[in-house]
């Protein structure tokens, strides 16, 4: 796709109250007409209509649910502006986000979406044949097969754990979950406490909720696994240590004693399950339906065998030590969390608790004074030069498989397994999208592409457009004098050359023209 970069502008008079005032956003600013009204709906089917239940100055992000890095991101970006916003300033901000893969967004969905990243402003969907013409009033240029090649089914299996101690010595470890993690994980969800003991065979589970098994062995927990094959509980015949948990997600405990046929069928859609069946015949189950660094970090520390104090709070868990390392009371540092941006190759200090980061693929865990560079990549296959022309990495399994470029590097066309130079005017296939702040006038007036933005830089564009606009409690300090006004009437017809970073087109002009975004994935 080529994208123009610059645009002649005629200035007219009417436009001298605004061009007067100096640029000051951090994002890209745009000059573009007014979007047209559209209708669509909400996470919470309910019906949408942009012109009438949208106010003051609008935030419009295009995401999608099964994105797996970006719009998550983003989501959590716009949650944290709207949390510095004061309430005045709030009154007059509106929040939406519209999706790029309707079909698959469906309301419930992004209802489901929302839930998960504890937001509540309207996320929009519709037919695909109501979305094209908005995506085109945006500019948006939203293409299918880059949203199908980045969506997969996430693989915990292909997630890896870098630990780095207060030495600065660092480790690899891939994340695993055996029967005894899950049983862990599962359990302290559900509130079930777990009594058990570590011999040279294993661990033995010896209670649930304290109910013991008795010492006269007269019966003991057993551990059943789901034949999903036969769509049958079975026996373990190994320990709980010795489940692959990837393979086997399913886990049943019981007394021995007790009818395995009684046992219900687990959540097979889930990540991962347990049932308890209690002496008495009754059941409790617990399942993962989403993976996060929390549970990540747990496989990973279990698989390496390194101990770690992971504790709770009320603001979700929070890692204290590890490996006998115990981060100091008085914050001199403590236990950071690093996230792999797979964009650009580079380690990243996470901005959300372990809780809140979904389905992670690689996860660091180092003292908060480390230098991000001090730790090393994940383990990937990088160091192969014929591996996307040695420019990135791969990413997925069968139809999914996909190069992971690196920054400044694109797919070559369809070729999703090879990695060339992007040139300065087309827009190669990344992981990125667009988030506009509109004006009252329902003008696209910047753009900040990606989620490598920071909220204070975004906020400070909301608080720039609500000062221009005496919105959110703003005074009127920016009108230029009348002599100003009188003194540049004489430039009316100029013609100025809009700098590179401004990103509109002269498609449109009757429309304002409109900006074309990079591809969607």
């Amino acid at each position: 796709m080529r994208v123009q970069r610059h645009l002649l502008i005629v200035l007219v008079c009417t436009l001298l109250l605004t061009t007067s005032v100096a640029t000051a956003y951090k994002g890209s600013k745009l000059a573009r007409g007014a979007v047209q009204d559209f209708n669509l709906t909400t996470q919470n089917d309910v019906d949408y209509a942009f012109d009438a239940d949208s106010e003051g100055i609008v935030v419009v992000a295009f995401i999608f649910t099964r994105c797996p890095d970006v719009c998550p991101a983003i989501t959590q970006l716009l949650k944290g502006v709207d949390g510095e916003l004061s309430e005045r300033e709030r009154e007059d901000v509106t929040f939406i986000s519209i999706t790029v893969d309707p079909e698959y967004d469906t309301p419930e969905r992004l209802s489901q979406f929302t839930a998960l990243h504890g937001v509540e402003w309207p996320h929009l969907t519709g037919t695909v044949e109501e979305m094209k013409p908005i995506w085109e009033n945006f500019g948006l240029v939203v293409q299918q097969n880059v949203i199908d090649a980045h969506v997969m089914d996430y693989q915990p299996a292909e997630a890896s754990l870098t630990v780095v101690n207060t030495s600065g010595n660092a480790s690899n470890n891939m994340v695993e979950f055996s029967g005894w993690t899950l049983t862990n994980l599962l359990a302290e969800q559900a509130n079930i406490t777990v009594n058990a003991s570590l011999s040279s065979y294993g661990h033995m589970i010896h209670g649930f909720n304290g109910i013991e098994s008795p010492s006269d062995w007269s019966w003991y927990w057993e551990l059943n696994l789901w034949n999903q094959s036969a769509l049958t509980w079975e026996a373990a015949e190994v320990g709980v240590d010795g489940v692959d948990g990837f393979t086997t997600p399913s886990l049943a405990w019981m007394p021995s004693t007790s009818n395995r046929s009684e046992l219900p069928a687990p959540n097979t859609t889930a990540q991962a399950s347990m049932t308890v069946m209690w002496p008495n015949g009754t059941t409790a189950q617990s399942n993962i339906s989403t993976v996060n660094a929390y549970h990540a970090t747990r496989g990973g520390l279990d698989a390496a065998g390194l101990n770690a104090t992971i504790e709770m709070s009320t603001y979700g868990h929070y890692l204290s030590s590890i490996d006998n390392e115990t981060a100091p009371s008085t914050y001199d540092w403590w236990w950071n969390l690093y996230l792999w941006n797979e964009t650009v190759g580079a380690w990243e200090s996470s901005n959300y608790g372990m809780d809140e980061v979904l389905e992670p693929q690689h996860i660091a865990w180092a003292p908060s004074d480390t230098n991000t560079s001090d730790i090393p990549p994940p383990v990937q296959n990088q160091s192969d030069a014929t591996v996307c022309n040695g420019h990135g990495w791969l990413m997925g399994s069968g139809d999914s498989l996909h190069c992971m470029c690196d920054s400044g590097y694109g797919w070559d066309g369809n070729d999703r397994l090879s990695c060339i130079s992007e040139t300065t005017e087309d827009y190669t296939v990344g992981h990125s999208t667009i988030t506009y702040i509109l004006n009252s006038d329902r003008e696209p007036t910047v753009a900040w592409t990606g989620d490598r933005w920071l909220v204070e830089d975004f906020t400070a564009d909301l608080r720039e457009l609500l000062d221009r606009e005496n919105l959110g409690g703003y005074s009127d300090e920016n009108t230029p004098a009348l002599s100003l006004v009188l003194t540049t009437v004489g430039v009316a017809s100029a013609v100025i050359l809009l700098p590179r970073r401004e990103l509109s087109s002269d498609k449109n002009e009757g429309k304002g023209g409109k900006m074309e975004a990079p591809p969607l994935n």
